[in-house]
């Protein structure tokens, strides 16, 4: 195969993850279902729903098992169709495996460190215009559960927020381990 028609796959494969996967932390945020991002989220991924008659929600409805098996299977395709439309092997089970869920773990930091790096952003788009928008609203909501720990162990510096610093770099030691055992 090309490598065009990799590209292709990767890009296709990599927009329903990150679909399913914002998602699945919508519903582990328990974002306002109201909010328009959150409705077009859904309505993108109703295969979800499918998955969610076999599969249930757990903790009180905020654990979407559906869209975190939905994710795996997904990371699966996008491991071996990497390797089959470039022409790799894809090794033993085990080593696909691991490898499968170690590149799922370094994408979901990821995921995190930009969801923080927009947080950022967001703060001083709120402290400068004073208006809020759906968008603003769900990665604020997405971001929180992130951050209450931090804030829980930093001191209060009034309006100055030291949390998202502190879990930007426990992100990156993340990384660092992970790509370690990799």
């Amino acid at each position: 195969m090309g490598a065009s028609s990799a590209l292709f796959f990767d890009i296709i494969i990599n927009v329903a993850i990150l679909l399913v996967f914002f998602r699945f932390l919508m519903q582990l945020a328990a974002v306002s279902p109201y909010n328009p991002v959150v409705l077009s989220t859904v309505k993108a991924t109703k295969i979800v729903d499918v998955f969610g008659r076999i599969l249930p929600t757990v903790a009180q409805g905020r654990v979407n098992l559906a869209a975190l098996v939905l994710i795996v299977l997904l990371y699966f395709l996008k491991v071996f169709g990497y390797k089959y439309l470039n022409a790799l092997p894809t090794g033993d089970v085990l080593y696909f495996i691991g490898s499968t869920v170690l590149s799922m773990l370094q994408a979901l930091i990821s995921i995190l460190k930009y969801l923080l790096f927009a947080y950022i952003i967001c703060s001083w788009i709120l402290m400068f215009s004073q208006t809020r928008s759906p968008y603003i609203e769900v990665i604020q909501e997405l971001a929180e559960p992130m951050l209450a720990p931090f804030r829980k162990v930093m001191p209060n510096l009034g309006m100055i927020d030291l949390s998202p610093i502190l879990a930007f770099f426990t992100l990156y030691i993340a990384e660092i381990m992970l790509k370690s055992i990799g």
